[in-house]
């Protein structure tokens, strides 16, 4: 593998970051140690502090080096593919990850890992195939059962998505898990169960952005433009990253007459991804 950085350069990054920083990295061994007690575990924490700053190069080669230096774990072959991932190297972090799995077939991180990256390239059923079998390695683990209800939904499996969503939460109710279940009952129809299901998640954790999305796009699909716009700004107080709440909040503008408003949060919808022809229409049809 290349490394665009000298060994004397990563070697003294590590030495320092372990000297002055202690990580909680998901994933990682909780077990602190020295450079000469595991050259391993010593890569990853470094590792795991550049990606804390989100410098996914330094990670990189971080972590390239660890792999001819130090012994290959299934955490520094998951973590590199998060990496890959992250820099949007999607079959870099599909090999990574299923050779962290050749290592370890069993080891849940690698396969949530994999089935992002299969998501992301469109592989949907793959997807589904990793999701499953990171439930299966670790039954605990909330990110694998909520992703997999929303791949089953993004294959077109809404049904599906539903009884498996019920199943968890019968099992350990969360409010990642209802709000799935709020997006999987607004994909197919059910305005009024998804609403309840926003409520039921915002009750559990009142700051849940993607719920006050959630509630601020069925509020919209009423109608309720007023009382959408209002949701849709409780989520970007929280997160103003979220998407979807500047879509809906676009278009409750649009629909209140706010246009400058509108403009500014479709704009920074559309430079997510998401269609806000909707939006420009009213405002072409406004001049």
């Amino acid at each position: 593998m290349h490394h665009s950085t000298s060994r004397r350069r990563i070697a003294s990054l590590v030495a320092l970051t372990l000297a002055s920083v202690m990580i909680a990295a998901g994933d990682l061994p909780a077990r602190t140690t020295t450079l000469g007690e595991d050259a391993s575990v010593n890569y990853l924490h470094a590792a795991a502090a550049v990606l804390q700053n989100d410098e996914l190069d330094r990670a990189e080669e971080i972590l390239e080096e660890a792999l001819e230096r130090a012994t290959v774990s299934p955490e520094m072959l998951t973590l590199l593919a998060q990496v890959y991932h992250r820099q949007g190297k999607l079959e870099d972090a599909a090999s990574a990850a299923e050779e962290a799995l050749t290592m370890t077939p069993g080891y849940a991180p690698a396969h949530l890992q994999l089935g992002d990256v299969y998501r992301e390239m469109g592989w949907l059923d793959s997807a589904i195939d990793r999701y499953r079998s990171a439930v299966v390695a670790d039954a605990a683990a909330p990110a694998a059962k909520e992703r997999l209800v929303r791949a089953l939904l993004d294959a077109g499996r809404g049904a599906e998505a539903e009884r498996e969503c019920r199943a968890f939460l019968d099992d350990e109710t969360s409010a990642a898990l209802l709000v799935a279940l709020g997006d999987v009952l607004s994909a197919r129809r059910d305005a009024g169960g998804a609403l309840a299901a926003y409520d039921r998640a915002l009750e559990m954790e009142p700051r849940c952005a993607l719920a006050h999305c959630g509630r601020a796009e069925q509020l919209a699909a009423t109608g309720d433009h007023g009382a959408a716009a209002a949701a849709a700004r409780r989520a970007l107080a929280i997160d103003d990253s979220l998407a979807r709440a500047h879509a809906c909040l676009g278009m409750a503008c649009a629909q209140g007459e706010d246009y400058l408003g509108a403009y500014g949060h479709a704009v920074k919808a559309e430079k997510a991804g998401i269609d806000m022809s909707a939006v420009w229409s009213l405002l072409q049809a406004e001049r």
